[in-house]
């Protein structure tokens, strides 16, 4: 038996090393949603749930070739608000965010575009990042979910990459990420309305599309 300072049987976090254990991912994130009392730890466990969002949303491209950046918005923000998270599409936050989530009193702004360019995609990142986001504690992370439906999604995410390092933004950086890292970075630059860093993560969504198999 696990004993804790306040003398419960069990911790959290060992409720969540035995889901995991088990595992009963979904679990985990769960009681690790719950015990959520900082910023990072929501900004943690909002990138997992968002990532196991995708995941499911990737498996039937066929079914989402028509969809355009609202309707594939909305199927993340009502998964979102199924576990629990007060997210919202359009919401009013200096204009209409594609998804905004809001938890425990953090809030996280995520801007989406399906690739039509890296003009499209840029001006996605202007708008969560010059027009949305505050770049205030709490909220000084933010998300570009790029839905990519043509083939060889790696080579449009490393094109999309090398395109903003070539646009001069003052002091950006990129940070690589542990998880998708063909599909996921990460870049810091300092926000032009707070002065303090701002860390946008770029997410690449796999939606193309093209059987050779088609009769």
């Amino acid at each position: 038996m696990i004993n804790t300072e306040d003398n419960a049987p069990f911790s959290w976090a060992a409720l969540e090393f035995l889901a995991k254990s088990m595992g009963q991912d979904i679990l985990a994130r769960q009681i690790k949603r719950t015990t959520v009392s900082d910023y990072d730890q929501f900004i943690d466990i909002l990138y997992a749930d968002i990532d196991a969002i995708v995941h499911e949303i990737q498996l039937n491209p066929e079914l989402r070739k028509d969809d355009d950046e609202d309707r594939l918005s909305i199927e993340i923000k009502g998964n979102l608000t199924h576990l629990g998270y007060g997210a919202a599409h359009e919401s009013k936050i200096g204009g209409h965010t594609d998804l905004s989530v809001q938890y425990k009193g953090f809030i996280w702004i995520g801007e989406a575009k399906i690739n039509r360019g890296y003009e499209h995609i840029f001006q996605g990142f202007q708008q969560l990042t010059t027009r949305y986001a505050t770049g205030d504690e709490g909220q000084c992370k933010g998300g570009l979910v790029i839905y990519i439906k043509s083939n060889n999604s790696k080579q449009v995410m490393d094109r999309w990459r090398a395109n903003l390092d070539e646009r001069g933004i003052t002091d950006l950086e990129f940070v690589e990420s542990s998880i998708r890292p063909d599909h996921i970075f990460f870049t810091r630059h300092t926000h032009e309305r707070s002065g303090r860093p701002f860390t946008t993560r770029h997410v690449g969504v796999i939606l193309g599309f093209d059987p050779k198999d088609q009769k």
